[in-house]
Order: C-alpha cells, then sequence, then structure tokens
C-alpha cells in the first residue's frame, strides 16, 4: 500500500467513527458536520493526487478539535485523528 492509500484509510476511518458519534451539544453537533467536510476535502485531493507534501507539517485535524472539550475527551477519536496527523507529518513529507 502507498501513503496515498494508507492516509486516505486512517482519514475514512475519522469519517467513520464521527458517523458513530451521539453529542450533547448542538454547537459541537454542527461544528462536527464542518470538520468532517474539511476531512472529505483531504480524502478527495488525497485521490486526486493534489494534496501537498507535509513538509513535516501537520494537515491542522488536532488542532481543529482542540477546542472542544467534548471531541478532546472522546480518547478513540482523539487516537484516529492524532494518528492521521502525525502520519501525514511524518510520512508524508515527500509522496
Amino acid at each position: 500500500m502507498n501513503k496515498y492509500d494508507i492516509l486516505e484509510e486512517k482519514l475514512i476511518a475519522i469519517n467513520a467513527y464521527i458517523d458513530t458519534m451521539h453529542l450533547e451539544n448542538n454547537a459541537t453537533m454542527e461544528y462536527l458536520k464542518q470538520y468532517k467536510d474539511y476531512v472529505n476535502k483531504l480524502i478527495i485531493a488525497i485521490q486526486n493526487r493534489t494534496i501537498r507534501n507535509s513538509n513535516g507539517a501537520m494537515m491542522g485535524l488536532i488542532r481543529g478539535i482542540s477546542d472542544y472539550d467534548e471531541l478532546c475527551a472522546d480518547d478513540a477519536f482523539w487516537r484516529l485523528v492524532t494518528d492521521a496527523d502525525n502520519y501525514y507529518r511524518n510520512e508524508c513529507q515527500l509522496f
């Protein structure tokens, strides 16, 4: 499997997990819809091979949930997000 495929799988796993989440806060739920849209745009960029090399930077997945306690408190979600962001930063410096 190549780097594109691995990263795409990680992002698809995030989307699948988001679909199972049940949140209490309506504002967090609304934000999560926007977050999922962002993840979908990343998946499309991967599929089109237009995603940029990381050059050691992250995609912003961790930063995107860091202001929402309800999202950060979900250990499984946190692991998925950090795994994808760290994979991109470390392994996708050059595609």
